[in-house]
């Protein structure tokens, strides 16, 4: 064998090599299938089928699964999932790993305070009442912090406002999209703002070239669910 064809051999053995790391890394390439944490209001199969169609329909491939916030942030903490569908500003700070948003702005809401009708006007009036906070909520996190008398509910809404009604607690944080979706304010009590909450689409910073279908997927869903933000 000759040296230039010996040359050309290796040329081309070096060329294939290089192509076929090229492929194997490639996001695209591998049919990356992405896991992502839907909360708990949708977990109706319907909705779970919903959201992955629409994905699916934008050119991503989705395996959405419900998970309460708590666990959806040590999830994507562990690599276990690689997204989620729903997270507020401050989500890095809470998950602690590269994380990135996409353009899409899921909701902007206002956090309550749900008070009895009289003098407390802010969170700041408060002086020890018993304050109920769904389990899991991470939007009131730095508002409560040091605060001595909280009791966090499962269940959300539905069961802090019975605890509520019942005495059981004294005043509850509640955001503004949860109080909707629950009859609003009962009798006799008020809501304060307290919070500005905006949510957003989440992703791990490694699969970041996918946010634009990822976008695509989230302005369908909304848009399905009849959702305008």
């Amino acid at each position: 064998m000759g040296r230039l064809d010996l040359v050309s051999i290796l040329g081309s053995l070096f060329l294939g090599l290089i192509l076929s790391l090229l492929f194997v890394t490639s996001p695209e390439a591998k049919d990356v299938c992405l896991r992502i944490a839907v909360p708990e209001i949708h977990i109706e199969a319907e909705g779970i089928d919903l959201y992955r169609r629409v994905m699916e329909e934008a050119g991503l491939c989705v395996k959405p699964s419900t998970y309460p916030q708590v666990r959806a942030i040590a999830a994507i903490q562990s690599g276990k999932i690689d997204g989620v569908l729903a997270g507020q500003e401050d989500f890095p700070e809470l998950v602690d790993v590269p994380v990135m948003h996409g353009d899409v702005v899921l909701a902007r809401l206002p956090g309550f305070l749900i008070v009895p009708e009289g003098p407390i006007t802010s969170f700041w009036g408060l002086h020890g009442e018993v304050l109920g906070v769904p389990l899991g909520a991470t939007w009131p996190r730095k508002l409560i912090s040091g605060y001595p008398n909280i009791v966090k509910v499962p269940r959300g809404a539905e069961m802090l406002k019975e605890m509520l009604q019942e005495g059981r607690i004294d005043v509850m944080l509640l955001d503004g999209y949860s109080l909707q979706q629950t009859g609003g304010v009962p009798d006799g009590y008020k809501a304060i703002p307290v919070e500005n909450i905006t949510v957003y689409s989440w992703l791990r910073a490694e699969f970041a070239d996918f946010l634009p279908k990822f976008d695509i997927g989230t302005k369908a869903y909304l848009k399905a669910v009849g959702y305008d933000g």
